[in-house]
């Protein structure tokens, strides 16, 4: 059995579907430093060769999903402006990721068949509805990105971005991972911006 096919079911970050980055089906959040003033970045890098790390309930990983999620990011980050330098101290932004799976229950409880008796002589009536519980398991995946500043070695940005993973989305990962690395930077602002405050 594939040890691996826990984490291609990752996404995400994963962890990001062909389709467009606000996909319904990919939930978001974001933090950001306050005291960071994001109008003067331009630039980032990989905080490492290897940036990426696992949640300690993630399993095996398979050792290309590192290099799809580089590139994910690299596309996010390309779309909003920024240039990619090899050496991280050279940039203005160093980032990293984490990636994890957890199995989910999802519990559905709907009306059985209705039925109601009567009596003809009024002495008997009643009604009656039973419930049908549906029980599925089903495997998330989570991808959270975080963005450092260099100058000061400081977090400034962390966007996390979660998916329910398909058998499809196992088959074909990198749109996939596309798609949540784009949601989980969505809130990132781009060259020259500055992060929204949540409403």
């Amino acid at each position: 059995m594939n040890k691996t096919l826990p984490v291609t079911a990752l996404l995400s970050t994963l962890l990001v579907l062909a389709a467009c980055s606000s996909s319904p089906s990919i939930r978001s959040d974001f933090d950001y430093n306050h005291e960071i003033d994001f109008t003067q970045y331009r630039t980032y890098a990989f905080i490492s060769d290897h940036p990426m790390a696992v949640s300690q309930a993630q399993g095996a990983v398979s050792p290309l999903l590192e290099g799809r999620i580089m590139e994910s990011i690299r596309i996010a980050m390309n779309a909003k402006g920024y240039n990619e330098v090899k050496d991280a101290e050279s940039a203005d932004v160093a980032i990293g990721f984490t990636i994890g799976t957890r199995d989910q229950i999802k519990v559905d409880s709907y009306p059985a068949s209705y039925s109601a008796g009567f009596a003809r002589r009024g002495y008997y009536y009643g009604y009656g509805m039973g419930t049908e519980t549906y029980v599925r398991q089903y495997t998330e995946g989570q991808l959270a990105i975080d963005v450092f500043d260099v100058r000061s070695h400081t977090p400034a940005f962390h966007g996390i971005a979660s998916k329910r993973i398909s058998e499809s989305d196992r088959k074909d990962q990198q749109p996939v991972l596309n798609a949540v690395a784009a949601q989980a930077l969505a809130a990132f602002p781009a060259t020259g911006g500055s992060v929204v405050p949540k409403s």
